[in-house]
C-alpha cells in the first residue's frame, strides 16, 4: 500500500453548555460540558479494478434463452479459469417481456445475465476483459480499494482522529484555565468515503463496436473517520 498518503483532519467545537445539578447541601455544581468533533483523512490508492460483462438476448421461448445464456457463461467461466488470481461471480439472471409495438401483447423474452470480475493485477483483468468480448459486452469497468487496504486505513484513521479530539479537548480546556476534563461519551464513525463517479469512457452501450479498455488509471480515493462527543471540564482550581 502505498506510504505516500497525504492525511489531513479538522476539529470543531460544536457547543459548549452549562448543567446545574444540586448537590446534597443545596449548592450548585456547575458542569462545563463540551461537544466536540474531529476527524482524519487520507488518500489511498485505488488497487482493485472491478469490471461487470454480460450477455443479452431475444427469442421467443424462455427454455431457449436460457439454454444460449447458460452455454454462453459457462464459455466465459471457463475462459476465467486461466487466471486464477482474479475473483469471478456470476450476477442475477433475468427475463423481460418484450411486446409488440403499440400493444400489450407480449411478443418475446429477453433475457439478461452478467458476470463480474475482480483483481489487483490491471494488466490480467484486462486481458481476460479482451477474451470474454468476443461473446459477452461490458457493462461497466470501476477501480476500488481492497477490503485489506480499507482496513489498514481504517486503524490508522481511528487513531488519528482519536488523538486529534483528546488534543482539541485538552486545548480549550487549557484555554478555559481548567487542568482537565472528563470523557463523557464518544461516538466513533466507521469509514467514510465518497461515492466514486461513473467512467463513461469505460461503459459500452449495445451496438458499440467490443475492445478492450486500456491505458486505465487506478488513481486514489479519499477516505475519512469522523469522530464526536462530550466531554466535562474539570473544575478550576
Amino acid at each position: 500500500m502505498n506510504q505516500n498518503w497525504q492525511q489531513w483532519g479538522c476539529c470543531a467545537l460544536a457547543a459548549l453548555t452549562l448543567v446545574g445539578p444540586v448537590s446534597a447541601h443545596g449548592v450548585a455544581v456547575v458542569s462545563d460540558q463540551i461537544e466536540l468533533t474531529a476527524s482524519a483523512e487520507v488518500q489511498v490508492p485505488n488497487d482493485l479494478l472491478v469490471a461487470v460483462l454480460f450477455i443479452e438476448r431475444e427469442g421467443q421461448q424462455q427454455a431457449l434463452l436460457a439454454q444460449t445464456l447458460n452455454e454462453t457463461m459457462a464459455w466465459a467461466l471457463n475462459e476465467a479459469k486461466s487466471a486464477a488470481e482474479i475473483k469471478v461471480q456470476t450476477l442475477q439472471y433475468t427475463t423481460f417481456p418484450v411486446y409488440a409495438p403499440d400493444s400489450s401483447v407480449i411478443s418475446g423474452w429477453r433475457a439478461r445475465q452478467s458476470l463480474r470480475l475482480e483483481g489487483s493485477d490491471a494488466k490480467a483483468v484486462g486481458e481476460l476483459i479482451a477474451r470474454l468480448q468476443t461473446r459477452l459486452a461490458i457493462e461497466s469497468v470501476d477501480y476500488a480499494v481492497s477490503r485489506t487496504a480499507r482496513l489498514a486505513a481504517e486503524e490508522s484513521l481511528t487513531t488519528q482522529a482519536l488523538t486529534r479530539f483528546g488534543r482539541r479537548a485538552q486545548q480549550i480546556a487549557t484555554a478555559l484555565g481548567r487542568p482537565g476534563y472528563r470523557l463523557m461519551k464518544l461516538n466513533v464513525g466507521g469509514l467514510d468515503a465518497p461515492a466514486m463517479p461513473e467512467m463513461p469512457h469505460l461503459m459500452m452501450a449495445r451496438g458499440m463496436a467490443k475492445e478492450a479498455p486500456a491505458q486505465l488509471a487506478a488513481g486514489t480515493q479519499n477516505l475519512s473517520i469522523t469522530v464526536a462527543g462530550t466531554v466535562q471540564l474539570e473544575a478550576a482550581p
